[in-house]
């Protein structure tokens, strides 16, 4: 009967590393607009990044902008490049702006600009 909390324990260890890939990144400035901020959860094995965005002056209303995300990816020798991706984000008091950015294995910058508050 030991055979629950045994395949309890191996299914624990097998995601480990899949649950240590999805921990966001601490809350930090763009670097063009120090009160929009982001934060980045990288998924290597999957070369996916996924931002969120918020507004540190968000008002009632919805926050527009652009965002330029400088971001790295494995060409097919494995050697990291970058690239850039650009997204039309909105924010509102209750919901962060959410971009996918594929062939993804790490962020360098992020630069936001074409603010709109309404």
């Amino acid at each position: 009967m030991r055979v629950a909390p045994t395949f309890t324990a191996l299914l624990l260890f097998a995601l480990t590393p899949s649950l240590n890939a999805q921990v966001w990144s601490d809350w930090v400035p763009t670097s063009m607009n120090t009160q929009l901020e982001y934060r980045s959860q990288i998924f290597p094995n999957m070369r996916q990044c996924y931002l969120e965005f918020r507004d540190k002056q968000q008002a009632k209303s919805t926050t527009t902008f652009d965002v330029s995300i400088d971001f790295k990816y494995a060409d097919p020798n494995g050697n990291l490049k970058v690239k850039t991706d650009r997204e039309h984000v909105v924010t509102m008091p209750a919901q962060v702006g959410t971009v996918r950015v594929v062939d993804c294995v790490g962020v360098s910058e992020v630069r936001a600009g074409s603010v709109q508050r309404h």
